[in-house]
C-alpha cells in the first residue's frame, strides 16, 4: 500500500475510534513503527490530526465538519482534476455544482472566469463563491444537513424545477461502472438527481479512489456524463471500459507522493 492509501485508511479509522496507537497501525499494515510516525508527521502537519503518546487523535482545534475533513484527502488528485474540469467552463456559463469535496478546487480554479451564474446546494462551496468572486450566486433552499452543511428536501427540489444550465459539476461518494455514481445521503441524492435532468453538459470529477466504490443512493449513470475527469491512478482497465461509454474520458497527470514505503 503506497503511503497516501495508508494515510488515507488512518484517518477512516480514526473517524470511526477517535483515537488510534502506533503498534497497532504498524502490525495492521505490516510495516515499521516509523513509518507509521511518518505518517502521523503528514497527517499532523495538514491539520488532520493531534499526535499523542503512542499514537494519534482527531484534531478537533479547528472544528472540522466531515467535508473539511474529507477535502483535504487527495488533495493533490482533486485540485488536477478540478483544474481540467475548469478549462471546458467559458465566460457567461450557468453553472451547477453539486455536493461533494472536489467542487471547492474547482471553484478555486473558476476564479478567473467572468459573469458567471451558479447554482449550489452546499453552504460551504456558495459561502466561498460569495467570499472570493464576483459571480451571481444562487443558493437552493431546504433542510440543512449540519454535518456537511448541506440543503436538501423537498424545497430544495420545488426550486429546482424552474432553474436550467449550461453545465452541472459532479462528484459523489462512489462510481462504478455498472451501477453508476451514488451517494451516501438520500437526501442530497435525490437532489442531485433532480438536478441532472436540468444540466445541458454534465462534468464528472472523480479521482481513482471513488472508483468500485457503491453508496446506497444511485444519482446517475456513467453514461450520463458528457465528461469524466480523473486522474493516473485510475485503472486501465476502468478507464478502457469508460471510454466505451462516455464520449470524453480526461486523464490527468497528477503531482500526488507515489512513494513506496
Amino acid at each position: 500500500m503506497v503511503r497516501h492509501e495508508r494515510q488515507n485508511e488512518i484517518l477512516k479509522m480514526l473517524r470511526e475510534t477517535r483515537t488510534v496507537k502506533i503498534s497497532k497501525l504498524s502490525e495492521y499494515f505490516d510495516v515499521t513503527r516509523e513509518t507509521i510516525r511518518k505518517d502521523m508527521y503528514d497527517l499532523e502537519e495538514k491539520g488532520l490530526i493531534e499526535k499523542v503518546h503512542g499514537g494519534a487523535i482527531l484534531n478537533k482545534a479547528n472544528n472540522e465538519t466531515n467535508y473539511l475533513n474529507r477535502k483535504n484527502e487527495n488533495e493533490n488528485e482533486k485540485r488536477d482534476i478540478a483544474k481540467e474540469a475548469a478549462k471546458v467552463i467559458e465566460n457567461g456559463d450557468t453553472l451547477y455544482i453539486d455536493y461533494g469535496t472536489t467542487a471547492a478546487y474547482f471553484i478555486n480554479e473558476i476564479l478567473e472566469k467572468k459573469d458567471l451564474t451558479i447554482i449550489t446546494a452546499s453552504m460551504p462551496l456558495a459561502s466561498e463563491l460569495v467570499d472570493n468572486t464576483e459571480f451571481d450566486v444562487i443558493l437552493l433552499g431546504g433542510l440543512i444537513r449540519k454535518n456537511e452543511k448541506s440543503l436538501y428536501g423537498p424545497i430544495t427540489q420545488e426550486i429546482i424545477a424552474n432553474l436550467y444550465v449550461d453545465y452541472g459539476i459532479y462528484s459523489g461518494s462512489g462510481v462504478d461502472i455498472n451501477k453508476g455514481l451514488t451517494n451516501f445521503h438520500m437526501g442530497e441524492s435525490k437532489v442531485s438527481k433532480e438536478m441532472i435532468k436540468h444540466c445541458k453538459r454534465k462534468i464528472l470529477m472523480v479521482d481513482y479512489s471513488k472508483f468500485h466504490t457503491t453508496a446506497m443512493n444511485k444519482i446517475a449513470e456513467v453514461e450520463d456524463f458528457d465528461y469524466v475527469i480523473t486522474d493516473d491512478k485510475t485503472e486501465n482497465t476502468t478507464l478502457t471500459v469508460l471510454e466505451e461509454k462516455v464520449k470524453n474520458v480526461v486523464v490527468v497527470n497528477t503531482k500526488g507522493d507515489k512513494e513506496n514505503d
